[in-house]
């Protein structure tokens, strides 16, 4: 029987790996995950969408604002079709600004975290008799593992 849990990098992992040893479970497999490296895309495509575009609200907001502006143009000295380039140009650069704010801030505060300690998560694969599947599960939970399963 195999059981597969996660744990944050931390003392606590170590300690459920020494009190498993401890209780005769020999074949324990410790496994860190690593932590996404890829820089953010410009504009995301269809089959592969990663949630952090620059220019999704850029769209949005040129949309909107191109309707408004070709809509009072109409009564503006310049017509609607300046107005509407207008207003599409003011709102895709608004929501561009407002999109690598958020990302700007987003990335600070992962900063922040990787300063204070907090690491990737490691997983940790039990092989272990099927009677001794309880004991391993109960030491893990008591080592605060954030998540389980079993296979037979």
């Amino acid at each position: 029987m195999q059981i597969f849990a996660t744990f944050e990098h931390s003392t606590f992992l170590e300690m459920a790996i020494s009190e498993l040893e401890s209780k005769g479970i020999r074949g324990i497999y410790a496994l860190p995950l690593d932590s996404r490296q890829g820089q953010a895309r410009l504009i995301d495509s269809l089959h592969r969408a990663d949630g952090t575009s620059f220019v999704d609200k850029g769209f949005i907001l040129a949309f909107m604002f191109s309707t408004i502006g070709a809509s009072k143009g109409f009564v503006w000295a310049w017509g609607p079709v300046i107005w509407g380039l207008i207003g599409a140009g003011t709102g895709f650069l608004l929501g561009v600004l407002i999109n690598a704010a958020a990302f700007y801030l987003k990335n600070r505060k992962l900063k922040r975290r990787k300063i204070k300690g907090l690491k990737s998560e490691v997983i940790l694969i039990v092989t272990c008799e099927e009677g001794q599947s309880v004991l391993a599960e109960d030491i893990l939970w008591d080592h605060f593992a954030l998540g389980m399963a079993k296979t037979k």
